[in-house]
């Protein structure tokens, strides 16, 4: 669907525009408030009108597309997980013959933003791939819909540098900037009005730069633009606008967040095994209206680095999260995973004090864990407000209060993606055989002998096994390697029905996974997938069912339901746990305001 947005505030050609315009394009008219306040409002108009597309195009009257331009960036986008936003390589010039931009960097020491490849010959282009680049122009980009939904643009610029801020603010949360110089996109552009090149350099450099930035970019702009004019003998016509803006930039300073905005720092030390969490718990804060920054670094067996680089990386992060952020009288450190078990209410206590919260998944690891023995749980318990514990059931809850960590623990549900949302909940495709899986990394507290059970009884289901480390198991076919989190969604999506075999667990992200993708689980009554199904549920096998002796195997039976009437009920559990999931977000982030604030005063 494609939507122009007027805001040239020149009603007599109203009529023009409309008469012109191809059948089904829509047209909005608004006032001239800068290129930020347009593209937000139409944002705004297909988050309502547009429900169901992945990606939105951005793109100003003077760009011009070469042909199958947008396609590539397209395939880029949908390749890269970690990209946000896409741009092609901008060209310019009566025959195309220059380059106007490749994306941007920003100088080294004032950090001022620059074009790659500005002026040179299009040439440059051949053989160039898509790469990340700092920040893109924003005359032609195609964003990830559900990242531009979350996140506007700032109108404060009005013109020039927004689309830069506005990257900045999206490399934060961990999200990726990509140019695609393989599509190519003709542009007019007639530079940066000197006001607001002085302006508004200083503006994004209090809301990004550093001390030194922020007192000397605009005075060196100033200065080499006289300089340059003086050498070249332009005349002085340009120094009035550019001291005028300078004067009007002192004055700017990013916008106060509200009292009841929070800002949330996640930091997540597992950046590989935990990305899909963290995503469902950013959008789920700030669908709570919360300002999300994530931080990653990624685990050893991804990094190829030692666990001591990876625990000095961690203390790193806690460390840049400690640091009060202008605006925000409500911050808040979220932990993804401890790195050294109980011992991290101590670390964390020590560097980030009393605003944070550590997400405790497997109060009793079924791998060894450095921290995480009675002694150390008993030593952290003595210590005075430390930081508050979160855990996704209550069978991890009553783990806790074993240990003596009952006090400041809560309760949230599984944090998960929107259900028919991106990674959708259509049904799936008819097939000749029925695909059964078992998806994840192995573990020794797997139950080898429902698999064998589900070997024997289903011999007319296709079964897998995907996950890293996993042994042979008969009946079954293996493939024992890491997936990408692509690769992973695709096999949730093409899953009749996965199948979650542990002899005990107290969540599973896998089953997450499969709710969001409206694909039926199958696994034991007494864990934490009652929570989603309800403990009664035929897709759970009950405690009371001996699985090597009854007839038919409990397992067996709830894959067979789980085949024939689990999409339905699969369904059903999605919406309501994504509810409860959100209620219970929702007031954790009030809470969390109220606590912060009484404790400022």
């Amino acid at each position: 669907m494609l939507l122009v947005v007027d805001n040239s505030e020149q009603p007599s050609h109203a009529e023009q525009l409309k008469s012109s315009l191809p059948e089904g394009v829509e047209l909005l008219f608004c006032s001239n408030d800068g290129y930020g306040a347009a593209v937000n409002l139409g944002v705004a108009w297909h988050a309502q009108n547009s429900k169901d597309a992945q990606y939105l195009l951005v793109s100003t009257h003077e760009a011009l597309p070469e042909p199958g331009a947008l396609r590539k960036l397209e395939s880029t986008l949908a390749s890269r997980d970690k990209a946000a936003v896409v741009g092609p390589a901008l060209v310019t010039g009566v025959d195309s013959e220059l380059v106007w931009s490749l994306g941007g960097y920003f100088s080294r020491i004032l950090g001022l933003p620059r074009h790659h490849g500005h002026k040179s010959p299009r040439s440059i282009l051949n053989g160039a791939e898509s790469h990340a680049v700092s920040w893109l122009d924003g005359a032609f980009l195609l964003f990830r819909k559900s990242v531009i939904e979350w996140h506007s643009i700032d109108e404060a610029f009005f013109l020039y540098m927004e689309e830069t801020d506005h990257q900045q603010s999206l490399r934060r949360l961990g999200w990726e900037v990509i140019l695609e110089p393989r599509a190519v996109v003709w542009q007019s552009s007639g530079g940066t009005p000197a006001f607001y090149q002085t302006r508004n350099i200083q503006l994004f450099q209090a809301k990004n730069g550093t001390g030194l930035q922020r007192i000397a970019s605009a005075p060196y702009v100033v200065a080499t633009s006289i300089a340059r004019d003086m050498i070249k003998r332009r005349g002085t016509s340009q120094w009035a606008p550019l001291v005028a803006g300078w004067r009007a930039g002192m004055s700017l300073r990013p916008a106060p967040q509200a009292d009841g905005q929070p800002k949330i720092v996640l930091i997540n030390p597992l950046g590989a095994a935990l990305a899909h969490y963290t995503d469902a718990l950013a959008e789920m804060l700030r669908a709570s209206g919360s300002d999300v920054e994530v931080q990653s670094i990624n685990e050893p067996s991804v990094a190829g680095s030692s666990r001591w680089r990876w625990v000095f990386d961690y203390l790193r992060l806690l460390s840049n999260a400690s640091q009060s952020r202008p605006g925000y009288r409500t911050s808040q450190t979220l932990v993804t995973w401890p790195v050294a078990g109980f011992l991290d209410l101590a670390v964390a206590k020590l560097i980030c004090g009393r605003s944070t919260a550590i997400v405790y998944h497997d109060p009793k690891p079924l791998v060894r864990s450095i921290g995480s023995g009675r002694l150390i749980a008993r030593m952290v318990s003595a210590i005075p407000n430390r930081p508050r514990i979160i855990v996704h059931s209550l069978a991890a809850a009553e783990a806790m209060r074993e240990f003596g960590l009952g006090q400041s623990l809560e309760v949230l549900a599984h944090p998960m993606l929107r259900p028919n949302g991106r990674n959708g909940t259509g049904g799936h495709p008819q097939k000749e055989r029925p695909v059964v899986r078992v998806l994840g990394q192995f573990k020794q507290d797997r139950d080898f002998d429902a698999l064998k059970a589900i070997a024997t009884e289903l011999d007319d289901c296709a079964l897998e096994i995907v996950g890293r480390g996993w042994p042979t198991v008969a009946g079954w076919s293996v493939d024992a390697r890491f997936v990408s989190e692509q690769e992973m969604d695709d096999l949730v999506r093409s899953s009749d029905v996965i199948v979650i075999p542990y002899k005990r667990f107290y969540q599973s992200g896998i089953a997450i996974r499969a709710l969001e993708a409206g694909t039926p689980i199958v696994g034991r009554a007494a864990s934490s997938l009652a929570d989603m199904y309800g403990a009664d549920s035929s897709l759970l096998v009950p405690e009371s069912n001996n699985a090597e002796s009854a007839e038919p195997n409990p397992w067996t039976s709830a894959v067979r339901h789980a085949i024939r009437n689990g999409a339905p009920e699969a369904q059903a559990a999605a919406n309501k746990f994504f509810d409860a999931a959100v209620s219970d977000w929702r007031t954790w982030i009030s809470e969390t305001v109220a606590h912060t604030k009484r404790s400022l005063r």
